[in-house]
């Protein structure tokens, strides 16, 4: 047989023994398999034997043990997480006159959430910002939203396409009708605090002192997120440390440890496949050793989400938010470096 014998497999074969090759499942194992669903035994043998020659294929397969390596960092982590005093509450903590210090030294350098109850009631937006008076103020301005969400499954991975632009007042009258919904929402990504015309709510939120810088006029440093209750954001992690602080509206929160990782099926860049409203124990059976928290956030709470650490989103009410990552420290916000995290290995060949 020649070296190109591998190309009469089918498609769809090539790119499993590729993917299940890269993985680090031994050759031997996949010629078996390709036999038993009546590929010849010498067209498996020469073809998975073509395939590992790949470069791509032979690059991956090195890269393998660096992957194992650090699952196995992961999963000595978790197991010590789940043990003793130090082991997490199934709720987030909440703490009220925590000094910034100790949020720091506690929370934020230990990468561990937690709910700061408090710190927001200076905020001019905890009594104002209600749907009719931003109607009254900002109605006849035009807002970017998300729009469709409802029939797209995958809501994030299609922005670009989602973009939608409406008066203000058109946005709120739209949601008081709708009730809940995923279908219209001002995401982080709209950049609504970057608009001219609505750069005096700024005026309205107070950067808590000592935890954030007080320069809220920095580009991409402060965000607004608005929606109906039904709002859903699906199991993900953000690359920075995030503050959220609840202005309006109460939203349930999912957590999982930046930890855990291995068993969130992180398909796609920061997302997971997981469905968090209905885990599929078929499909994702490690989900089930994830060591998940919740909590929900009601006006007036400032919630830490660690930098890396999972969590998926959802609007009880009609709901404002306010996003912070310009944390107030020397050192600039840590950054999650993203990288692929697949199937464990001997899980693949099925």
């Amino acid at each position: 047989m020649t070296p190109d014998t591998f190309l009469e497999l089918p498609p769809s074969l090539r790119a499993w023994v590729a993917e299940n090759l890269s993985g680090g499942v031994e050759a031997d194992i996949l010629v078996g398999l390709l036999e038993a669903t009546g590929v010849d035994g010498a067209r498996a043998r020469a073809s998975v034997r073509a395939i590992s020659a790949h470069p791509a294929v032979c690059h991956a397969r090195r890269e393998a043990g660096r992957r194992w390596e650090v699952e196995s960092l992961l999963e000595a982590r978790s197991a010590l997480a789940s043990q003793g005093q130090d082991a997490e509450p199934a709720e987030v903590e909440r703490r009220r006159g925590l000094s910034p210090e100790g949020f720091f030294e506690e929370y934020y350098l230990r990468n561990r959430p937690v709910i700061v109850e408090g710190l927001l009631d200076d905020w001019p937006a905890l009594t104002r910002w209600t749907p009719e008076w931003l109607v009254s103020r900002f109605g006849d301005e035009q807002v970017e939203v998300m729009a469709g969400r409802d029939a797209e499954p995958d809501p994030d991975f299609h922005a670009e396409r989602l973009r939608r632009t409406l008066p203000l007042r058109e946005l709120v009258a739209r949601m008081l009708a709708e009730g809940e919904s995923d279908d219209l929402y001002v995401v982080a990504r709209n950049s609504l605090l970057l608009r001219e015309a609505f750069r005096p709510l700024l005026e309205d939120v107070r950067p808590p002192r000592g935890y954030i810088h007080p320069d809220v006029h920095v580009p991409d440093s402060v965000h607004l997120w608005f929606g109906p209750a039904g709002t859903l954001s699906n199991l993900h992690h953000d690359h920075l440390n995030v503050f959220f602080c609840q202005v309006l509206g109460r939203k349930r929160f999912w957590l999982a440890p930046s930890w855990e990782t291995p068993w969130l099926y992180n398909d796609r860049g920061l997302y997971s496949a997981v469905d968090i409203r209905a885990p599929d124990s078929r499909r994702h059976p490690d989900f089930a050793r994830v060591a998940l928290r919740s909590c929900v956030v009601g006006p007036g709470d400032a919630l830490l989400i660690p930098v890396g650490w999972w969590h998926a989103v959802r609007a009880l009410d009609l709901s404002v938010s306010v996003t912070f990552v310009n944390f107030d420290r020397p050192e600039p916000n840590t950054q999650w470096r993203n990288y692929w995290m697949g199937p464990r290995p001997e899980k693949v060949a099925r």
